[in-house]
């Protein structure tokens, strides 16, 4: 017994502890510059939220219930936060876990050690998790702070770190899981980082529906909302919980839905943690199975043997296959035509056109039966609109990104500075193409509005959308994809590595959005609405709202816009639409002359 306790003492501890790939990275990594840059920000980013929280609260003459109060407010800001950042943090520590060792030629090495395929998986996803839970620790003090205050438990405290927790161990499962049974390359971490950020987006979307609300779920003092049916799914959803912002309803309340689902609803944060946990766990044992899948693919087993003549045949249908007519512009044609781009595949693309175009059929269904209001149609079609316009301009910048440190990486960037083209149509080319492969992209918010406007135009109330959103529309959705593309281009150029172009050009779209969106916010009043509806289509999620649903977008909610300013304001925002049109088209055609100039510069250095 003694033995076989001694043997699985040291299972374990050669299979975390002392794993060697978690040694090494751990070791090595927490050397690097990035990685300190990296913890100082997010520290630096909690600690200034409650610095500015402790000057609130001690400012004036409050008192104890007030502070209390002013302290749990606090919490509830730096809690999401965190939340937030560990959604952004843990894939990028943890999608280029064995991608890495695949695009550096060591995974091969790797596997021809005495390494079995757990501590591999384990050594992989510890290692790169380590990183995440080791700025969990370091905000704790951060949080400690605000129960000198009172109004939050240590309990809040450990669960919102909990969650925080848990999200980035399914993140990391998952992104290990991909990178072993896939071969991991650029598109695998970017479709990793799209479907995440889409699950988060969708399932929050859906849960503020209030149709996905049990009716036993209380609702919450200050604020009225409720606890949604997906609490226990989204990690924020299960925050909200947590802070108070929308309480769990008693376990006798919801007993009658029998198991799991009354746990599910009484204590979803709990819930949470427990699927996660399982779910990490499950894609972690499926992962053990692929690691020497890859090693193995030159031998031949059953299935080759049967289905060998299947591959041999498809191998013959493309020698036979006719040869493609390429147009002008090689380049061009060669990122558009030929799915070179690292951003997505076309089925990838058609799949979003055909879901899009499905979502917005259901709500045209729904309001023809009166399921639905015009206002909640306009409400539902912004937002789907938003979601696939936000995963245009992702895919956008993520292939422009990648357009030309893929040809410097696969080394055949010199054979296309060997061809007669210049730098010029090089780019131009590159620029055509990427437009040309996101025009499915584009095609998805453009084709739902235009379904809702045709459908509701035969109808006695007539269109809930303006007509003149299919004019401004198209230009909106074409000069806001083009400008990402230039950003990520650029980076491109500038970048030697994948990743690096990829993170720097979307930190730049996304800090441009936030930025110009909220300096537009600014001017939204009741009293002057031709002011909003002169400045919100210079970005791309106001324009899109002032687009679909003028009334409700030009002014606060609640106030009454005369039908005659109304109009006013729709002339206004489409020559505003227009003008951003053109602003935009100006800030790329300076870019693309910056780009050709340099062109020969950067990559005779980078050569160098």
């Amino acid at each position: 017994m003694q033995s076989l306790v001694r043997d699985l003492g040291l299972w374990f501890w050669r299979l975390a502890p002392a794993n060697p790939i978690l040694v090494r990275v751990v070791y090595g990594g927490g050397r690097r510059i990035q990685h300190f840059y990296i913890r100082v920000a997010y520290l630096s980013i909690l600690a200034f939220i409650v610095m500015i929280g402790v000057v609130i609260l001690q400012s004036g003459t409050s008192s104890l219930a007030d502070l209390a109060k002013n302290a749990t407010q606090v919490f509830n800001i730096v809690s999401q936060v965190q939340l937030g950042m560990v959604c952004v943090l843990a894939p990028l520590f943890t999608a280029a876990a064995i991608t890495q060792e695949k695009d550096s030629q060591t995974f091969n090495i790797l596997l021809s050690t005495p390494l079995t395929n757990a501590q591999i998986v384990f050594g992989s996803l510890l290692s790169r998790l380590y990183f995440v839970f080791m700025l969990l620790v370091a905000g704790i003090p951060l949080f400690c702070i605000m129960m000198v205050y009172g109004g939050v438990t240590g309990e809040e405290i450990v669960l919102s770190i909990s969650l925080a927790a848990s999200t980035a161990l399914l993140t990391g499962s998952m992104a290990i899981a991909i990178s072993v049974i896939k071969i991991g390359t650029g598109r695998t971490i970017f479709t990793f980082y799209l479907a995440i950020a889409l699950y988060l987006i969708v399932v929050y979307a859906l849960g503020t529906l209030s149709g996905l609300t049990p009716p036993e779920s209380p609702a919450a003092p200050n604020t009225g909302d409720r606890m949604s049916w997906l609490a226990a799914f989204h990690p924020f959803l299960a925050l909200y919980v947590v802070l108070g912002q929308t309480p769990a309803p008693l376990e006798g309340a919801v007993a009658h839905y029998g198991f799991p689902w009354r746990y599910f609803l009484a204590y979803p944060h709990y819930s949470y943690i427990t699927l996660t946990c399982l779910v990490s766990l499950l894609l972690i044992v499926l992962s053990l199975f692929f690691v020497r899948r890859g090693a193995k693919e030159g031998e031949q087993t059953l299935g080759t043997r049967l289905f060998g003549w299947l591959r041999l045949s498809r191998r013959r249908g493309e020698q036979t296959r006719a040869p493609r007519h390429v147009y002008n512009n090689p380049i061009s044609w060669r990122e558009s035509v030929t799915g070179a781009a690292a951003g997505g595949g076309a089925m990838a693309r058609y799949s979003v056109l055909t879901i899009g175009l499905a979502i917005a059929v259901t709500l045209l269904i729904l309001y023809g039966s009166g399921s639905i209001t015009a206002a909640e149609l306009r409400d539902w079609l912004f937002t789907v609109c938003a979601i696939e316009l936000g995963i245009a301009l992702f895919i956008a910048t993520t292939t422009a990104a990648t357009s030309m440190t893929r040809e410097k990486e696969s080394n055949t960037l010199e054979l296309i500075l060997c061809t007669p083209l210049t730098s010029r149509q090089i780019l131009r080319g590159k620029i055509m193409g990427l437009v040309v492969a996101a025009g499915p992209m584009l095609l998805v918010p453009y084709l739902s509005v235009l379904l809702v406007v045709i459908f509701t135009s035969m109808g006695k109330d007539g269109t809930v959308i303006p007509w003149e959103s299919l004019l401004s529309m198209p230009i909106l959705l074409i000069t806001f994809v083009a400008a990402a593309c230039m950003i990520g281009l650029q980076a491109s150029i500038k970048s030697r590595k994948t990743l690096a172009a990829v993170f720097s050009s979307m930190g730049i779209v996304i800090l441009a959005v936030i930025m110009s969106t909220s300096c537009v916010w600014a001017v939204r009043s009741g009293d002057n609405p031709a002011l909003a509806a002169a400045t919100w289509p210079m970005t791309p999620l106001t324009a899109l709202w002032t687009v679909i649903d003028p009334a409700r977008a030009l002014v606060d909610r609640g106030v009454a816009v005369p039908a005659d300013t109304l109009r006013q304001c729709r002339v206004i925002a489409f020559i505003a639409a227009v003008c951003s049109a053109a602003i935009y088209g100006l800030i790329g055609i300076g870019l693309l002359r910056s780009m050709v100039r340099n062109f020969d510069m950067i990559i005779r250095k980078q050569s160098a």
